[in-house]
């Protein structure tokens, strides 16, 4: 069921989905009609919606209570960052609105598949030809690089949250982006922690707030993500440390992974792509490279 204050049927043919009130009329009104309602995700308070008319296809994000201010975050991120980081240029076309006790933001649906799609036949080691996945993780390491040489981090980067469209990698669930003019929030709590930096560990255990995230600790947060993504598990081998960390609490598995408890683990169908990934995540923050040097690095490397 759609996690909004109100609802309404909408007729499809050969079915029937819930549509929200809150944000159709201007969705629909760049859709065109008729529109295709399609929902995407729903999940913490906040539910996406692929509209699609004969003027084109828009994404409806719709939240409320605490998702309705992530969305309102989300927008002002939008709004700050479309004419200086080319990878959420997309914002640039963004709406924005309230509702009763809810936030929307209407994008641009943006059509390719995301790193962690480009990578499946890595993971599932029945495609032949890695090419295609090693130049998606290139051009992910560019549209990060051009994100910190602007000023800015994403603060949840995740092979999820990249898209290779045609023209160029779009950066997407920017709730946490910040820069020069946007600081941290003070609801952010660093991202995903399998793919956290122990610096940024560090940064959390000390009870730093609002946590902030580096460049450095981003570029961990990159080669941890592709590590996931050519795998399907995390970097760090809790099975070979006899932990199972959907049992234990974040802070716990910060504790263990702060006292190197949890060795990482081994790529061993690629492993020319597990030795750049490693010389990312071993080093501690001030010898990490940039994420235009593990670009460059990854180029030197191939699929076999």
């Amino acid at each position: 069921m759609l996690d909004v204050e109100r609802t309404e049927s909408v007729s499809l043919p050969g079915q029937r989905v819930q549509g929200p009130t809150t944000g159709r009329a201007e969705v629909e009104a760049l859709a065109g009609s008729p529109a295709h309602w399609e929902q995407v995700t729903n999940r913490r308070g906040a539910a996406v919606w692929r509209v699609t008319g004969p003027r084109g296809a828009w994404a409806l994000k719709v939240g409320t209570g605490e998702g309705g201010a992530t969305v309102a975050r989300e927008t002002t991120v939008l709004q700050q960052t479309h004419a200086v980081v080319p990878g959420l240029s997309y914002g640039g076309r963004a709406k924005a609105g309230r509702g009763p006790g809810s936030a929307w933001l209407i994008t641009p649906w943006l059509d390719g598949p995301s790193t962690w799609s480009r990578f499946e036949g890595v993971r599932q080691r029945h495609d032949e030809n890695w090419a295609p996945a090693l130049a998606a993780a290139v051009d992910m390491c560019h549209a990060v690089a051009a994100l910190h040489a602007a000023g800015w981090v994403h603060g949840d980067l995740q092979p999820h949250h990249t898209v290779h469209t045609s023209s160029a990698v779009r950066l997407i669930d920017c709730t946490w982006v910040s820069g020069p003019s946007l600081a941290p929030s003070h609801a952010y709590l660093g991202g995903l922690l399998h793919l956290m930096s122990p610096e940024l560990m560090h940064r959390i255990e000390a009870g730093a707030r609002p946590v902030t995230t580096e460049p450095p600790d981003e570029v961990y947060a990159l080669a941890a993500g592709l590590w996931w993504a050519a795998t399907g598990t995390w970097p760090r081998d809790y099975a070979a440390a006899g932990v199972d960390p959907a049992r234990f609490t974040a802070a716990v598995l910060r504790g263990l992974l702060l006292r190197n408890r949890v060795p990482y683990g081994h790529i061993s169908h690629w492993p020319q792509l597990e030795e750049v990934l490693r010389n990312v995540l071993e080093p501690p923050g001030s010898r990490r490279p940039t994420a235009e040097q593990v670009g460059q690095w990854l180029r030197q490397i191939g699929p076999w």
